[in-house]
């Protein structure tokens, strides 16, 4: 029988120069908020994304769910965004696993729609857009 840990979810607020971090790993459900140009983006995002490779070799939902509520994000915030996509690809990869990648933009931000269009082209997987008033 093989018990699995039960994985610290990811709480984080926002300030004034980076994103809310919410990852909650026993839903499934894990979403990025805000403005994103930290100092120092590695140090930032790095233990998110350690985290994310943990779950995606041990998945504790059937599907999972990654959101994207960016109002902007700098270069060194685009690589990130990147690899969390890869992984989620992983996850569908490996594990037959249902994935969502949801870009949210606001309605007037046709910048951040392109982002999202970009960031679509990277991946086989069906990132879905959905505009909102605000974020």
């Amino acid at each position: 029988m093989i018990i699995r840990a039960r994985m610290q979810n990811i709480m984080i607020a926002a300030t004034e120069n980076t994103p809310s971090v919410h990852f909650d790993f026993q839903e499934g459900v894990f979403e990025i908020s805000g403005v994103s140009f930290p100092e120092y983006a590695k140090e930032f995002y790095e233990p998110i994304l350690e985290s994310l490779k943990e779950y995606t070799a041990h998945p504790l939902t059937p599907k999972t769910i990654l959101k994207f509520k960016f109002t902007y994000f700098n270069t060194g915030t685009n690589s990130f965004i990147t690899d969390l996509i890869k992984e989620m690809e992983k996850l569908s990869d490996l594990h037959g696993h249902e994935v969502d990648v949801i870009w949210y933009y606001e309605e007037e931000d046709e910048d951040m729609k392109e982002i999202g269009d970009y960031f679509d082209t990277l991946t086989h997987l069906s990132v879905k857009f959905e505009p909102c008033e605000e974020i």
